[in-house]
């Protein structure tokens, strides 16, 4: 069906007191004309409402190989005559359509689809058009306009509507990827966090009652998923309840006030000033009290303490293989270094597969960690977006044949007070004890024992650095 469920199941219903209008057919529902999107707040970007309008699900995308769970479809409803004779109103633009846009903005068009003669929506958010749901079954049952759906993989559930259910509270559409956290937490969460920041203090601010997610269901409670534990716990939703959904293709939902996050928003941090120190400390704080960790965000009383009274805490290093197409033979690489005099004030953790732990055993091993060393791999640098959970001023290597990391904007990184630092592929003409790796055909890489402890010494002599600061300035 195109949904998603991560985390522990959840019975899928549709309690009658979570609808405020049910249409038994299209012809009894009122006719309705769409309004928006307006922004939340003008000081603030990347939440808007919108009114009257009706969302779909991507049916294709979350299929392999995109497992892509962030596509919606917007239905749209306009009395414009040009639009009225417009026979593809209803198809949404294709993602290469949207994401070949200069801008992000629900009335830019694309080149790359201006056969479709309409705006193309928002990034997660595809925008159609139409007069009524009856005009959408008609234009949607069009052999041609099916057609076009199949090649750009945009088909939609709900393609004739039979229902529909019309919730009168406003609502929020959660949308996020479901199975990477680094993208979660950068094109939904980020894009979130000032506005929750605002509200955080008074929760009878947040502006809508209900959130409903068709990336996760049950999203709002405890979970397994990653991004779904996170706002869980800091509440990211004020007193929002979470609708349930029916999985009918038949059934249409649509909203009086609906309010959307836009995908994508904040990516590269690039609308500057909303994402501060401030609001990402508080974010954090509020994480590393949640989830109970041991190491405070900030490190430097610990390290002033330990300097005063002579201590010299173990270095801890987390380090990542990222499975049999990740790095090779790191398990050796850390036993032969282990064994060497120079490295006995070091902890190596090797963690097998983050996949296997909780949201909170992943927390526990980046806050717990003076540096994490990861690889990249199949999921990119997916387990990296755990650095909201290092404490400040951490060190953060990412090794692999590129670099793909989010995690190492620098924008990012200053928000953290942490060093990145990439790890790629290596020169044909390099020097013995560069740090750098070699790469194989099948995508693994491996590392010189000579690169490794180099790698391992320039962490050494960042932490001295910082507890020598410390020391100086008592």
């Amino acid at each position: 069906s195109g949904y998603e469920e991560l985390g522990e199941p959840m019975e899928a219903h549709a309690p009658v007191e979570d609808w405020i209008e049910f249409y038994g057919s299209p012809d009894r529902m009122p006719s309705m004309k769409s309004s928006g999107p307006w922004p939340v707040d003008g000081n603030v970007g990347g939440l808007y409402k919108f009114e009257n309008v009706c969302v779909t699900n991507n049916i294709d995308a979350p299929k392999p190989p995109g497992l892509d769970t962030t596509s919606r479809g917007l239905l749209y409803f306009t009395n414009q005559k040009s639009m009225a004779k417009n026979p593809k109103r209803c198809v949404p633009c294709s993602k290469p359509a949207m994401d070949s846009r200069i801008e992000d903005r629900w009335d830019a068009t694309s080149d790359s689809d201006s056969d479709l003669g309409h705006r193309c929506g928002m990034k997660g958010l595809h925008a159609m058009f139409a007069s009524s749901v009856e005009d959408y079954n008609d234009c949607m049952a069009d052999s041609e306009n099916h057609k076009t759906m199949i090649r750009a993989r945009q088909n939609q559930s709900t393609t004739h509507a039979k229902q529909i259910r019309y919730f009168e509270e406003p609502t929020l559409l959660l949308q996020f990827d479901a199975h990477d956290r680094e993208h979660s937490l950068f094109d939904t969460l980020l894009t979130y966090l000032p506005h929750w920041h605002k509200w955080r203090s008074d929760y009878e601010g947040v502006p809508f009652q209900s959130v409903i997610s068709h990336s996760v269901e049950g999203c709002l409670k405890h979970s397994r998923n990653w991004f779904c534990e996170l706002t869980h716990q800091i509440q990211a939703f004020g007193y929002a309840r979470e609708l349930q959904w029916e999985r009918k293709d038949t059934t249409l939902y649509c909203y009086k006030s609906l309010y959307y996050n836009q995908l994508e928003y904040q990516r590269d941090l690039n609308h500057e000033g909303l994402v501060t120190k401030a609001v990402m400390d508080d974010f954090r704080d509020e994480l590393f009290r949640n989830f109970v960790l041991t190491a405070p965000r900030d490190m430097s009383e610990v390290w002033k303490k330990d300097a005063q009274l002579g201590m010299k805490r173990p270095l801890n290093i987390a380090l990542y293989a990222n499975g049999e197409n990740g790095w090779k033979d790191l398990d050796k690489l850390i036993s032969s270094t282990r064994s060497m005099k120079k490295y006995q004030g070091v902890e190596f953790n090797l963690i097998d597969n983050f996949d296997d732990l909780t949201v909170a055993e992943q927390a526990t091993a980046f806050n717990l960690a003076d540096a994490v060393v990861m690889a990249t791999g199949r999921h990119e640098s997916d387990h990296f977006a755990n650095v909201i959970f290092s404490p400040d001023e951490s060190f953060f290597a990412e090794v692999g044949c590129s670099s793909h990391s989010l995690t190492g904007n620098r924008h990012f990184m200053a928000l953290l007070l942490g060093t990145h630092r990439s790890v790629t592929k290596c020169a044909e003409q390099h020097a013995g004890e560069e740090i750098c790796v070699s790469c194989s055909s099948e995508g693994s890489f491996s590392m010189t024992g000579i690169a490794f402890q180099a790698l391992i010494d320039d962490i050494m002599k960042l932490q001295e650095q910082k507890i020598k600061f410390q020391r100086d300035s008592l």
